[in-house]
């Protein structure tokens, strides 16, 4: 294989390091050796799917009835579920496959985002091109993420204390808050814009700021470790870990 090709199945470093990380890290521990064997690590990623749709059809149904909230607020637990569980299943059994699990995982997680994030733009609570950018910026930390990973072998998957699973808690608070207080709408020269446009917008600048604050963190080390070499130069760094202790390169 051409050593420019990201090989899924090297190991890689994961960088999980949210709010909420560890509470997460310790009822997955308590789940995992108590899911069935008959349910999957596939059946696991496709419930974390079939719970975005869920967000989706409940949030764009709030149009009609303030109750749908519950199928979302549902959804949102059952993505957070599936989502987090097949992989740690996987490895419980040690029955992973890093090149199919790597693909199916991450198409599904952005297949996610998207249900989830359109759900909500279809709802009466958000402006939709408000949650389009929104969406724009969490795909491109989702981007960069898989980017830093194929020049690194290191997966970020949370930005300064915030990551998916912290993402999912605001959404879930907002749909709580939202049954019992209607949120009303403030005249601005966007538009009227609610409370959780103006969260959103928040979301969206922060994505953009880490995705910036660590492109040019993360340059500066890889441009250490990958300097410029002269012509006929016998060796080549193939693959790069940013490590907590300190970056390390491989040569081949």
């Amino acid at each position: 294989m051409p050593q420019n090709v990201f090989d899924a199945r090297e190991t890689h470093n994961r960088i999980l390091d949210g709010f909420s990380a560890r509470p997460e890290r310790a009822v997955l521990n308590w789940l995992t050796p108590r899911v069935p064997k008959s349910i999957s690590p596939n059946h696991l990623t496709a419930l974390g799917v079939f719970g975005a749709v869920c967000v989706c059809i409940g949030a764009a149904l709030t149009n009609i009835s303030t109750g749908f909230l519950y199928l979302a607020i549902a959804g949102l637990f059952l993505n957070w579920l599936g989502d987090s569980l097949d992989g740690t299943v996987a490895r419980f059994r040690k029955i992973e496959r890093p090149r199919y699990g790597f693909f199916v995982d991450h198409v599904s997680d952005v297949a996610s985002q998207i249900l989830i994030v359109l759900g909500l733009g279809l709802s009466p609570y958000l402006q939709f091109p408000v949650i389009l950018v929104t969406l724009v910026a969490y795909l491109a930390i989702t981007i960069y993420s898989l980017v830093k990973l194929h020049v690194s072998r290191t997966m970020q998957l949370s930005y300064f204390g915030v990551g998916p699973t912290e993402i999912r808690i605001l959404v879930g608070a907002g749909m709580v808050a939202t049954l019992f207080v209607e949120p009303i709408p403030v005249s601005t020269q966007l538009g009227d814009l609610t409370v959780f446009d103006f969260a959103a917008i928040g979301v969206s600048v922060f994505a953009l700021g880490c995705a910036v604050v660590m492109f040019v963190k993360d340059a500066q080390e890889i441009s250490r470790l990958d300097p410029v070499r002269g012509k006929g130069s016998a060796s080549e760094v193939s693959m790069i870990t940013l490590e907590s202790g300190g970056p390390s390169a491989r040569q081949s």
